[in-house]
């Protein structure tokens, strides 16, 4: 199967998911930014605190209610809403309403939590089991590439042209939507069916079903632990080499630790955007489950010794090491987890599945502290073992317990 043979949805959700990205990280990681400079540390602190636990709440509720109505109509009320919240934003940016901002961008938090479940559930309803490998494998690719783009785009106009950067964003999202109004197909034969009268307590219900889901909950927790890994390059990884990392010269270059953690991160960006399609295309020929535990294997392999590597070109070898298990066996598992979800319930699934990074973002930090009392050596043997731990997990959901 080729990328224009793949439903109207799924194109949709890729292209468009893409270039609404695109701009999205070219503005929000700048959020923080923002606020400090029209008020102060504290407060943006505050807000953005407050903003978390807004997020949470919202998306408990989009997640059960786009099970509850039709896909397409959460979609277009997600998408719409959330568009307007931008064009919001981008006025108060103009104007330095900073109070106001604050009102829009908690509007947008909301509407949001409508809009992605919607689309998520949208494209599950219409993968197969002949084009999902060919999805998440673009999916991966484009978020990658997506995210580098927006980041190239914050950092050279965020500063001098950050109203154009929200500008586009909203026009953006206000195009997307009424082209999703215009060529979304509807899924809604797969509606849940209320439990209960009160709305309060068949949320419980609903949620309640997803807990209970005992290989489901294995495999975000395995996904949570392996997630954990890569997020502590931000911390732990990052933390070290800026205290630890000898500087060195390369070609009159100066590489200190902090230019070492970019560089870290602009040779994983570009691996993934060359590699992840064609290595993609040349794993069809294998068995997944196998494919899936070598890429878990190298992935640990990687991580852990970029854990505690401090030669230059050691460190480059493990983040290549790292990125090519990821490439390998971050696709097969979103396409192999879109079986363990019920079709009628794919809201409040992927709403708990959400829940993976919030957690993996917990334990990364984490590991600060538990930096403080083990060498890099003691490290790279717990990173090693946090992601043989989440690869059972996953493994076993996914392919044991499926035979049971």
């Amino acid at each position: 199967m080729k990328v224009r043979d793949l439903p109207i949805n799924i194109q949709l959700r890729l292209w468009g998911s893409f270039v609404n990205r695109c701009t999205y990280s070219a503005t929000l990681p700048f959020i923080a930014l923002y606020l400090t400079d029209q008020l102060n540390a504290r407060i943006a602190g505050l807000f953005l605190a407050s903003i978390v636990f807004v997020q949470f709440i919202s998306n408990i509720w989009g997640g059960y209610l786009v099970d509850q109505f039709p896909r397409k109509k959460m979609l277009i009320f997600g998408s719409f809403t959330e568009a307007l919240s931008l064009i919001f934003m981008w006025l108060t940016v103009v104007n330095s309403w900073i109070y106001l901002f604050m009102t829009t961008f908690i509007l947008f938090t909301i509407f949001s939590a409508f809009r992605r479940p919607s689309m998520s559930a949208l494209v599950q309803d219409s993968a197969t089991d002949e084009n999902k490998k060919l999805l998440y494998r673009m999916d991966y690719w484009l978020i990658n590439l997506s995210l580098a783009i927006g980041a190239l785009l914050g950092g050279l106009f965020y500063s001098e042209h950050k109203s154009w950067l929200f500008f586009a964003s909203a026009m953006v999202a206000l195009i997307l939507s009424f082209l999703y109004m215009k060529y979304i197909e509807e899924t809604n034969s797969f509606i849940r069916k209320k439990e209960h009268n009160n709305v309060f307590v068949d949320l419980f219900i609903a949620y309640q079903t997803v807990v209970k889901d005992k290989r489901f909950v294995l495999m975000v927790i395995g996904t949570m632990f392996i997630a954990t890994v890569e997020l502590m390059t931000s911390t732990y990884v990052a933390v070290r080499l800026h205290k630890n990392f000898e500087t060195i010269y390369l070609f009159n270059f100066e590489i200190t630790g902090v230019r070492m953690f970019t560089i870290i991160n602009l040779v994983n960006t570009i691996t993934v955007v060359s590699f992840s399609l064609l290595i993609g295309k040349w794993l069809d020929k294998f068995k997944v489950s196998r494919i899936l535990g070598f890429g878990l294997l190298m992935y640990a392999i990687g991580y852990a010794m970029l854990t505690s590597a401090n030669m230059w070109w050691l460190i480059i070898i493990a983040i290549l090491i790292a990125t090519f298990g990821e490439m390998i066996f971050a696709p097969i598992k979103s396409a192999e987890m879109l079986t363990l979800i019920p079709k009628e319930k794919r809201g409040t699934y992927n709403t708990f599945s959400s829940f993976t990074f919030s957690g993996a973002q917990l334990l990364s930090n984490g590991s600060l502290i538990l930096g403080t009392y083990l060498n890099p050596y003691a490290m790279s043997v717990v990173v090693f073992v946090i992601v043989t731990i989440g690869a059972m997990l996953m493994m076993n959901s996914l392919f044991k317990m499926k035979k049971n």
